[in-house]
């Protein structure tokens, strides 16, 4: 059955794609060629796309190059650009099982994955096995790695020469990820397919992006760093790009089973609340305040939101708000910051302070 409430966006953006012969997303191609086969639509089957209309393949749901307009040119670097990883605080990223007991949730195994001096941080899971992270090659340049649990654990995925990435992401339906692209001073989101070749921006007109989740297969939700900061909802197929709301944090996640959004809303300086956003209609609503200070945090597959506080893990559900999970001290972790949960709740990654 088709989400109503996503229904007239899909229909303007399948219309968009079809009049430019592009490719339509799978929801956006059966609604808006409904009135073509009403049978097919029925059914819940896609109809086929008529003539000169591309199917959706594994990297290419959206153009392969920005739908809201061409590429400014790229100038020089200001004269006092200071590269972001130069500025980057030594972190590791510990790697654990996460357990549910009758006690509740525990992390058990917890071992420092990276465990070198310098930047590695931002882990983003491809699945149960592996994830994404950006690590410090230098005092002045990032790339992507991939941590292999289980096998050769570091391999390198981008190759880029005076540019940095940062926030990989794996892009919903694709053989892709997507990630910030810095380049001389300035920050755009990226697309790269699996291996690490470049594919190329998403969007022309959104920058400095600061950090990104995507709800579905097109459309992701954007830090854009300004005074204020705001959080941008863009749509990859059609190049549309609106503001949802002012200073948001960097914590920015789908939550689980939905194709809403969470992030953090900085009311003031000592209240923050985490927030459900629908990205279709923009409404949001609060869920719960943040720890005190605290920002970053992850989503289990079952619903629960995990977070951070020096080495004390934390849990929050609807029905308990937070309670203290686990010490990690013992396994060597401080300074909680960034987490992830692989998409089947089987392990957890976690940033803190390096050695």
């Amino acid at each position: 059955m088709i989400d109503e409430r996503r229904t007239t966006w899909h229909v303007r953006r399948g219309a968009a794609l079809l009049k430019r012969g592009g490719a339509v997303p799978k929801l956006g191609a059966a609604v808006a060629l409904c009135g073509i086969s009403v049978a097919a639509c029925a059914s819940g089957e896609d109809p086929p796309p008529p003539d000169g209309v591309a199917t959706v393949s594994a990297v290419t749901a959206f153009p392969a190059t920005p739908a809201d307009g061409p590429m400014p040119e790229i100038p020089p670097a200001p004269d006092d650009y200071t590269p972001t990883a130069a500025n980057s605080p030594s972190t590791d990223i510990w790697v654990g099982s996460l357990q549910r007991g009758a006690g509740g949730l525990s992390v058990e195994g917890l071992s420092n994955a990276t465990n070198r001096r310098g930047y590695d941080n931002q882990p983003s899971f491809e699945s149960d096995d592996a994830f994404l992270f950006v690590s410090a090659v230098d005092a002045v340049q990032t790339e992507v790695m991939r941590y292999n649990i289980g096998g050769e654990p570091r391999e390198a995925v981008t190759h880029t020469s005076d540019v940095s990435e940062f926030s990989p992401m794996v892009i919903p339906g694709q053989a892709a990820f997507s990630a910030i692209h810095e380049i001389r001073g300035l920050q755009y989101l990226w697309r790269y397919s699996a291996d690490g070749a470049e594919i190329g921006p998403i969007f022309a007109t959104a920058e400095p992006v600061g950090y990104h989740a995507w709800a579905d297969e097109t459309v992701v939700a954007m830090f854009i760093l300004g005074q204020p900061a705001t959080l941008q909802v863009g749509d990859a197929a059609t190049g549309e790009i609106r503001v949802i709301a002012e200073r948001p944090g960097r914590s920015i996640h789908r939550i689980p089973g939905t194709t809403d959004i969470s992030f953090v809303r900085k009311v003031s300086d000592d209240e923050w609340w985490i927030e459900q956003l629908n990205p279709v209609s923009g409404e949001t609503e609060r869920l719960v305040q943040t720890l005190p200070g605290r920002e970053d945090y992850a989503w289990t597959p079952e619903g629960e939101i995990l977070m951070g506080d020096g080495s004390v893990l934390y849990g929050w559900t609807a029905d308990d708000g937070w309670v203290e999970l686990q010490d990690l001290a013992p396994a060597g972790v401080a300074g909680i910051t960034r987490l992830a949960v692989s998409p089947g709740g089987e392990r957890i990654a976690i940033v803190g302070d390096g050695s």
